[in-house]
């Protein structure tokens, strides 16, 4: 079932790949975005067993944000209304769930933590493997899922690592 959005999703594509390059004088080299086909066996593994984990997170997000939603419309407000009303409680939207929250974050540590172990050459970014390559592979209810989030939900510590 498609989720309840009120966002554009090609737009959150554009923001969400941009996003990290505002913060890249203060991280180590990212790599580069790169097609699947031309990453390295250890990345395709990595996003292979997220996108094999992902129906559980969208199950997850599609599950709670049904909740959210139905909460307004038992207080008599249409679905429309019901809508904008959890959008403005939760900004994210579905992808706003705790363990839809985790799941993204774990991913990125996850590649994160891969990148540090290759040369530069070979590293991709977290954000291409975690969103540019579900694009590539037409992957649209987990992208619109994703892209329900206006930003990352990442921070770096003070040696200029992703926490």
């Amino acid at each position: 079932m498609p989720l309840d959005i009120v966002h554009n999703v090609e737009k959150g594509v554009r923001q969400l790949l941009g996003a990290p390059a505002d913060l890249a004088e203060f991280l180590p080299p990212q790599g580069r975005a790169r097609p699947i086909a031309a990453a390295t066996q250890a990345h395709q593994e990595l996003f292979r067993g997220y996108v094999a984990d992902f129906p559980t997170a969208y199950f997850i997000a599609e599950s709670w944000w049904k909740g959210c939603v139905e909460a307004y419309t038992s207080l008599g407000h249409s679905r429309e209304e019901a809508i904008d009303l959890a959008y403005d409680r939760r900004l994210a939207g579905p992808a706003s769930a705790p363990e839809v929250v985790w799941f993204f974050r774990e991913y990125w540590l996850d590649c994160a933590k891969l990148n540090a172990t290759l040369p530069e050459a070979d590293r991709v970014p977290p954000e291409v493997v975690l969103l540019g390559w579900l694009v590539e592979e037409n992957h649209t209810d987990y992208v619109t899922l994703l892209t329900c989030m206006p930003y990352w939900p990442m921070a770096l510590d003070e040696k200029g690592n992703w926490c």
